[in-house]
């Protein structure tokens, strides 16, 4: 039988961390993420076929299999797992049991949790930061499209529809706070940051984290220039922040006749 061919890549010891803010739980405090790079069923049986070049990675597959079986016959029998003194598999039931008087129906559905071991936790103990990154929550504008015409840039017909496309653009939050507001151009070209003289969008029919879709304020009149602001509390999911954020269009667009 042909020997498998499975891919190996060696162990650096670094992994990748991306800094961010749960601002619902904690705040303003910052939390690291470590980015995943998961081995591979593959990864594992050239691994163990390196240290141990007699054993064929057939075999290796064939007592991986094996050893997946029997620990799904162990979890299906509601036991636990020692999974090779690296932690324990074990089944979970999470939520709440609303009734006095509970039955066996009135619990909730099985789950699987883990809880790693000493061994496994000194195990990674070394691994150092190759690079580190701050997430980024703020949204950003990417495009502006007239509805009118179908057309991308910074021309937008009067009394039209209009499509902001980027990320993080969900407007979420407070609704005398948070929206789409066009900004007045001073005559330096710069935006009026006097919030009194901005002009909010009433309603959106589409809002979406890449895709914000409105109609023009009625006060938005041809041959004027303004500066789109998107100001949002959304934080991820459903969910909102107690912190706004802002982003501002870096190039103001302009009003045309229908």
């Amino acid at each position: 039988m042909a020997e498998l061919i499975t891919e190996h890549t060696g162990s650096t010891k670094t992994v990748n961390v991306t800094v961010r803010k749960r601002h619902i739980i904690d705040g303003e405090k910052q939390f690291a993420t470590v980015n995943r790079n998961t081995a591979t069923l593959e990864n594992i049986i050239a691994a163990v076929h390196k240290n141990n070049p007699l054993i064929s990675e057939n075999i290796i597959r064939t007592v991986a299999t094996e050893f997946k079986i029997a620990m799904l016959e162990k979890l299906q029998n509601g036991e636990g797992l020692n999974l090779f003194d690296l932690g324990t598999l074990y089944l979970t039931s999470k939520g709440s049991i609303e009734s006095e008087n509970p039955t066996a129906e009135d619990v909730p559905a099985f789950g699987v949790g883990f809880t790693p071991s000493k061994t496994a936790k000194f195990s990674v103990s070394d691994i150092e930061i190759d690079s580190l990154e701050k997430a980024e929550t703020s949204p950003s504008i990417a495009t502006f499209t007239d509805l009118s015409t179908n057309k991308t840039g910074f021309e937008i017909t009067e009394g039209g529809g209009m499509r902001i496309s980027g990320e993080r653009l969900k407007i979420a939050g407070s609704n005398d706070e948070t929206g789409i507001f066009f900004a007045p151009v001073l005559e330096s070209g710069k935006i009026d940051e006097n919030e009194e003289n901005w002009n909010k969008v009433s309603k959106l029919f589409r809002n979406f984290p890449k895709d914000l879709s409105f109609f023009l304020p009625d006060i938005v009149k041809a041959e004027s220039k303004w500066f789109i602001v998107v100001r949002t509390a959304s934080s991820w999911g459903s969910r909102t922040s107690s912190t706004l954020k802002t982003s501002i269009s870096k190039n103001p667009i302009s009003v045309v006749s229908a």
